[in-house]
C-alpha cells in the first residue's frame, strides 16, 4: 500500500472529526413521517354562506383572479366558484421561490379583502404538498363552567397568543363554540304596509352606525393654557348604551318607524356553519399546526411545555386536556423503522462475521459504516434534507452498498496491495447514482415524495467512495489483516476447479442454442402487445396496413387473445393482473372513515342529527381510541375512527366496519360510505356522467352558457339522445345539482304593467335579503343580522299561488311565468380566466357514429361561435399518453446513463450493451414476485424499479472489467477462457454484495404487505436481484464471448 503510518494517521483524524460533527448535527435534523416538500402552487380557499356560486364567482373569484395574475411567476390559474365556497389554484413556473410567492399571495388578500361583499371569510392559504393537506399535530379539549362562547373567547384570549409565539408552529385554531349575533327578523308583510323597502331599512341600519367626519375644533382643557386641536365626528348611536329597537329606519305619515316597530331583535347564539367534535362531544377543541420544515417531536414536546406553564393560570373550573397527539404515531413508526435498520444492520455485520471469520474484519465493516452515515449527516444538514419514511429508507438500502463498497476495497488491497479496485467500484457507484438521477425527472407530484430517497442514498453512496478510497487503506495500515493460506485455502481452489469445468460445459450447450435462448427470456419479459389498440384513426398508409392487419376483425377475434398470451409474457400479467389494480398511499395509522351524504336540499341541522345517531353507535365500542366528527356544509360529514394500539392490527377494524355498513343500511335517507379497512361500502347512486362531452370556453359566462343550451337543443333532436345535461367540467358520475329557473311571459308581464325587477324586489323582501353589520360594542366586535319572518316556511305552493303584491295591483306569480326545476352544473370554472362548461350526454349507439355526431355538433357550434369562443371534444386519452411517453423517456434516460458510464470504464461501445441487458432480466424478477405473490405496487415498488437500474449492472461491470483486464496481459488468450477466469474472481464477491443486499431488505418483509412503501420495495428489489443472479451467471456470457466452441477445442477443452 502506497500510504505511509503519517499520512494514514492524518486521514483517519479527518473522519474522525467529520464523525464528532456528524453526531452533533444528529438533533438538528427535520424528522417526520412524510415529506413537507411544496408543489409549485398555492391555493387560495374562501367562503361566503348562502351565496350562489355566479354571485360568489362575479363578486369574489374574479376580484382574486385579477390581482393574482400580476405575481411574478404565475404559469396557470384555475379556479372553481360553487354554493357558499369557492377556491383558486395558482401554479408557478419550476424553479419559483415559493416562500416569496405566498407571501405575495397573502399580501394581495390583505389589500382586496375590504373590498369583498360583507360575510365572505377572510381568505386562506395552502401551500400544494406531496399530500395535498396540512394536518394537525396537538389537539387539546378546554371544558370549564363557563358556556361554551367565553372558553373559546378565553383560549383565544389567553393560550393561542402564547403558544403561536413558539417557533416551527404555524397556526393554532379553536372550534367548538359559536359566537352570538343580534338577529333582527323583519316582518315582511308590515313593511309592505307601511310601504317600506327592505333596502331602505337596511340603508339606515348601516348609517346608525357609521360616523362621518365634520371638521376639526379646538377644546379648552382645564388646567391647560392652551386649547387642543381634535376632529369632531356625527354619529347616530349613542355610544353610552346599545338600544337596536330605538334605531330609526324610516318616516310613515309624519311618524318615526323604527326597528323594534317592524322586526323582532334577538341577541342569540349564531347559527352554526358547520361541526367539529371528538367522541361525539360539543367541546372546545384547540388544534396545533406545525410548520413544513419544523421537527414535529421536539415542537410537540415544547407545545406540552408550554401548555402545562399555562394551566397553571387557568381560571377555577378550568381544564385542559391533550385529546390527541400525531407524535406518537410518528414515534411508534421511526422506531419500528429504527428497530427494521437496526436488525437489517445487525443481519448484514453477522454476514461479514461469518464469511471472513475474523473480528478484527467486522471492526473494520463497522468503523467505516458508522463513519459512513456520520458524514453523511453533514451533507443531510447542509443541503437541509429531512429525514421521513423514505430518507430512512434510502439510508437502509444503501447500507449493504456501503458495506460492498469496503469489503471489495479491503479484499483488494489485502490480495492485490493496491486500489485499482477503485475504477471498478466508482463506476458501479455511479450507475447506482445514475439511475437514481432519473427521479429529478419525474413528475412534481412523484418527485416530491422520492427525491430525498434518491439524494439520501446519492449522498451516502458518494461518501462511500471516499471511505472506501481513503479510510479503508488508512485503516488497514494501521490493523492490517493479512489473507491465510491453510488446508480449506487449497480444498477451495479445487471446487472452483471442478465447477469450472461443470460451469464451461453448460456455457458451451447454452452458445450452441443462443438464439434459442436469447428468444426464452424475450419472450420471458414480454411483447407489450396487450397495449396495441383495435383500431388507428387516421387517413395514412401506415394506418391503413395497421387496420388490415392487426386491427381487423378477424384478428381480433381469432389471434388477439393468443397472441397476448404466448407473447405478452411476464409483462402482461404484471400489467394486467398486478399495476392496473394497486394503489399509492401514506403511512398512518389504521382508520376507519365513514362518510356520510345528504340529498340535495338537506339542511345542516338534518345531516348533524344522522350522524350524531351514528356517534352514539360507535361510541359502543371500547376498542376504539377515538373519532373524530367533521360535517362541512349541509350535505357532506365524515367520521373518523382510530383505534387502541392493541387492537390496530387485529380482526376488529373489519369487525367494526361491517357493523357501521349494517347500521349504515338500516339508517337510509342518506348516502353513506365506510371506507378504510377491507373491501370499501357506499350506496351513494351518482348520476352517469355521459359517454360524450363537448367541452365549450369563453370569456362571458352568461353567453356561454346560452350557447351551451343551444347546443343541448341541438343534441336532443337526435333520436339516439335521450338526455343531455350542462356542468362545470367532466365528471364521471356526477353529482347532479338542480336549481329553480324563472321562464317569464314577456307580452304577459307588459300587459299587467309589470317587468322583472318589480317581482325581483318583490321575492328579495318575503324570501329575505339577508344581510349584516359589525359593529364595535364595549371592545367587542358584535354582528346584527336581518332576516325575513317569511324566508323559513315560503314554499313553492305558495310563490305559485298565492298573489303577490307588484305596485298597484295583486297577481299570482302561475299566470305571469313558469318554474322549473332543472339539473345544471352550479359549480363555475375558470382556467385562466376563461370560463369553462361541458355539454355531456348519452349516446345510444356504435361508437363510430356517436363520433360522427359529435362531429357534426361541434361543426355546428363552432360556426355561430363568435371571437374569444372555442369549443372541443372531451380528452379521454389514448393508449400512449404523454405520461407514458415521459416513462419511456425516462427509462431510456437512465439506460442511455448507464451506457456512457460503460463505455467510459470498459473502453467499448459494444461491451455496455450486454450489460444493459442485466436491467429487463431483474425487471422479470420484479413482475414475477409482484404477479405470484398478489402483492399490491405503490410508491415503494416504483423506487424499487429505479434501483434496479443501478445495481442490477454491478456484477456485469466487475466482470466485464476484470476480463479486459486479463485480456490487456494475455491477448491470445481466448474470450471464453478469459470470461471464466474473470469469473472465477468476481463470482465470490457478487455474492456477497447480492446476499448482502438481500439480507438487509429482509426485515422489511417481516411486517406483511400493509406495510407502506417498505414492502413493494424489498419484495421489489430481493426479486429483481435473485434474477439479476441468473442473467449474470447463463446470459451475460453469451454476450460477451466469440466463437466458443472453436477455441474451447483449440486451447484443449
Amino acid at each position: 500500500m502506497s500510504l505511509n503510518r503519517n499520512s494514514s494517521f492524518s486521514i483517519i483524524v479527518v473522519f474522525i472529526v467529520f464523525f464528532i460533527i456528524g453526531c452533533s448535527l444528529l438533533p438538528s435534523l427535520s424528522v417526520k413521517l412524510n415529506p413537507s416538500r411544496e408543489l409549485p402552487g398555492i391555493t387560495v380557499g374562501y367562503s361566503w354562506h348562502k351565496s350562489s356560486g355566479r354571485i360568489l364567482e362575479k363578486e369574489v373569484t374574479a376580484r382574486l383572479e385579477g390581482v393574482f395574475n400580476s405575481i411574478k411567476g404565475v404559469k396557470e390559474i384555475k379556479s372553481r366558484s360553487s354554493a357558499g365556497e369557492g377556491d383558486i389554484q395558482i401554479f408557478f413556473n419550476k424553479g419559483t421561490n415559493m416562500d416569496v410567492s405566498r407571501f405575495e399571495v397573502a399580501t394581495l388578500i390583505r389589500q382586496v379583502y375590504p373590498q369583498l361583499p360583507e360575510g365572505v371569510s377572510y381568505p386562506y392559504i395552502q401551500v400544494k404538498t406531496g399530500d395535498e393537506g396540512r394536518s394537525s399535530l396537538l389537539v387539546y379539549t378546554l371544558n370549564g363552567s363557563a358556556s361554551p362562547h367565553f372558553i373559546q373567547k378565553y383560549a383565544e384570549e389567553n393560550l393561542v397568543s402564547y403558544i403561536s409565539l413558539l417557533q416551527g408552529v404555524n397556526a393554532v385554531e379553536v372550534y367548538g363554540a359559536n359566537p352570538f349575533e343580534w338577529e333582527v327578523c323583519y316582518q315582511a308583510k308590515k313593511l309592505r304596509q307601511l310601504g317600506m323597502k327592505i333596502g331602505e331599512v337596511q340603508i339606515a341600519v348601516s348609517n346608525y352606525f357609521k360616523s362621518k367626519e365634520l371638521g376639526v375644533g379646538w377644546e379648552n382643557a382645564s388646567g391647560l393654557q392652551s386649547s387642543i386641536l381634535k376632529q369632531v365626528y356625527f354619529s347616530y348611536r349613542n355610544n353610552r348604551e346599545f338600544k337596536p329597537e330605538r334605531i330609526p329606519v324610516g318616516k310613515v305619515e309624519q311618524r318615526i318607524v323604527y326597528l323594534g316597530d317592524i322586526a323582532k331583535i334577538r341577541y342569540k347564539e349564531k347559527e352554526p356553519n358547520s361541526y367539529f367534535r371528538i367522541n361525539g362531544l360539543n367541546t372546545i377543541n384547540m388544534v396545533v399546526y406545525a410548520e413544513k420544515t419544523a421537527n414535529q417531536l421536539d415542537l410537540a414536546d415544547k407545545v406540552k411545555a408550554k401548555i402545562e406553564d399555562l394551566k397553571i393560570s387557568l381560571p377555577a373550573g378550568y381544564s385542559i386536556l391533550n385529546s390527541y397527539d400525531a407524535t406518537k404515531f410518528i414515534q411508534k413508526e421511526l422506531g419500528k423503522i429504527a428497530w427494521r435498520t437496526g436488525l437489517s444492520l445487525l443481519i448484514l455485520l453477522l454476514f461479514v462475521l461469518l464469511i471472513s471469520k475474523r473480528w478484527r474484519y467486522l471492526f473494520l465493516i463497522l468503523i467505516s459504516l458508522l463513519i459512513n452515515l456520520s458524514v453523511a449527516v453533514v451533507f443531510y444538514y447542509l443541503l437541509g434534507l429531512e429525514i421521513h419514511l423514505y430518507a430512512m429508507a434510502g439510508i437502509t438500502v444503501s447500507l449493504g452498498m456501503m458495506i460492498d463498497s469496503s469489503i471489495v476495497m479491503i479484499d483488494h488491497l489485502r490480495y492485490q496491495g493496491n486500489k485499482k479496485a477503485f475504477l471498478a467500484i466508482l463506476a458501479a457507484t455511479l450507475t447506482t447514482i445514475g439511475s437514481l438521477s432519473v427521479i429529478f425527472f419525474l413528475g412534481e407530484e412523484q418527485k416530491i415524495k422520492l427525491i430525498d430517497f434518491a439524494l439520501v442514498m446519492i449522498i451516502n453512496l458518494a461518501v462511500s467512495l471516499a471511505i472506501a478510497l481513503f479510510l479503508i487503506p488508512a485503516l488497514l495500515q494501521k490493523l492490517p489483516i493479512e489473507p491465510k493460506k491453510n488446508e480449506l485455502f487449497f480444498r477451495r481452489k479445487r471446487r472452483v476447479l471442478a465447477f469450472t469445468k461443470a460451469y464451461a460445459s453448460v456455457l458451451l450447450f447454452m452458445k450452441h442454442w443462443q438464439v434459442a435462448f436469447v428468444i426464452v427470456i424475450v419472450l420471458a419479459f414480454g411483447l407489450p402487445v396487450h397495449l396495441l389498440p383495435e383500431k388507428l384513426e387516421g387517413d395514412g398508409f401506415w394506418y391503413g396496413v395497421y387496420n388490415k392487419s392487426l386491427g381487423s376483425s378477424w384478428y381480433q377475434d381469432n389471434v388477439k387473445e393468443t397472441a397476448e398470451l404466448v407473447l405478452g409474457g411476464s409483462l402482461r400479467f404484471f400489467a394486467q393482473n398486478v399495476f392496473a389494480n394497486s394503489f399509492y398511499s401514506e403511512p398512518e395509522r389504521t382508520k376507519l372513515n365513514v362518510i356520510g351524504k345528504m340529498p340535495e336540499g338537506a339542511t345542516l341541522v338534518q345531516l348533524n342529527e344522522a350522524m350524531m345517531l351514528m356517534e352514539n353507535f360507535i361510541s359502543k365500542f371500547d376498542e376504539i381510541d377515538q373519532f373524530q366528527t367533521s360535517i362541512w356544509n349541509s350535505r357532506n360529514g365524515q367520521i373518523q375512527i382510530s383505534f387502541k394500539p392493541e387492537v390496530e392490527n387485529s380482526f376488529f377494524p373489519y369487525q367494526l366496519k361491517n357493523l357501521i355498513t349494517d347500521k349504515a343500511i338500516s339508517m337510509g335517507g342518506m348516502d353513506w360510505g365506510v371506507f378504510g379497512v377491507g373491501r370499501g361500502f357506499s350506496n351513494e347512486i351518482a348520476e352517469g356522467g355521459g359517454n360524450s362531452h363537448i367541452s365549450l370556453y369563453g370569456y362571458n359566462y352568461e353567453e356561454l352558457y346560452l350557447y351551451a343550451e343551444r347546443l343541448k337543443k341541438e343534441l336532443l333532436k337526435h333520436t339516439r339522445i335521450k338526455q343531455a345535461d350542462i356542468v362545470g367540467r367532466v365528471s364521471w358520475g356526477a353529482d347532479l345539482k338542480h336549481e329553480y329557473r324563472f321562464y317569464a311571459d314577456g307580452s304577459l308581464m307588459t300587459l299587467q304593467n309589470s317587468n322583472y325587477n318589480k317581482i325581483y324586489n318583490y321575492l328579495r323582501e318575503v324570501l329575505g335579503a339577508e344581510s349584516s353589520q359589525q359593529f364595535l360594542l364595549e371592545g367587542e366586535l358584535q354582528t346584527l343580522r336581518m332576516v325575513s319572518d317569511q324566508a323559513g316556511h315560503f314554499d313553492m305552493w305558495q310563490l305559485r299561488n298565492l298573489p303577490i303584491s307588484l305596485s298597484d295591483r295583486s297577481l299570482k306569480l302561475d299566470n305571469l311565468a313558469q318554474v322549473r326545476k332543472e339539473r345544471t352544473g352550479n359549480d363555475i370554472y375558470k382556467k385562466n380566466q376563461e370560463y369553462q362548461l361541458v355539454v355531456q350526454y348519452d349516446f345510444i349507439g356504435p361508437q363510430q357514429l356517436g363520433k360522427i355526431v359529435l362531429d357534426e355538433n361541434i361543426g355546428k357550434i363552432q360556426q355561430i361561435l363568435p371571437i374569444g369562443y372555442r369549443t372541443e371534444k372531451a380528452n379521454y386519452g389514448s393508449w400512449w399518453s404523454n405520461e407514458d411517453r415521459t416513462s419511456y423517456w425516462l427509462i431510456l434516460l437512465v439506460i442511455g446513463i448507464i451506457y456512457f458510464i460503460c463505455a467510459i470504464l470498459l473502453e467499448s461501445l459494444l461491451q455496455p450493451l450486454a450489460v444493459i441487458g442485466m436491467i429487463p432480466i431483474s425487471f422479470i424478477g420484479v413482475f414475477v414476485t409482484f404477479s405470484f405473490f398478489e402483492l399490491n405496487f405503490d410508491q415503494g415498488g416504483y423506487a424499487a424499479f429505479i434501483l434496479l437500474c443501478g445495481i442490477s449492472v454491478n456484477a456485469a461491470l466487475y466482470i466485464i472489467n476484470d476480463q479486459n483486464n486479463l485480456k490487456r496481459l494475455d491477448e491470445k488468450r481466448s474470450d471464453f477462457k478469459l470470461y471464466i477466469k474473470a469469473f472465477n474472481h468476481k463470482i465470490v464477491p457478487i455474492l456477497l454484495t447480492i446476499v448482502s443486499t438481500i439480507l438487509g431488505l429482509v426485515p422489511f418483509l417481516l411486517s406483511g404487505q400493509n406495510e407502506v412503501f417498505w414492502f413493494a420495495l424489498a419484495a421489489g428489489t430481493i426479486g429483481g436481484l435473485l434474477f439479476s443472479l441468473l442473467a449474470i451467471i447463463f446470459y451475460l456470457p453469451l454476450w460477451v464471448t466469440k466463437n466458443t466452441k472453436q477455441t474451447i477445442f483449440r486451447d484443449g477443452q
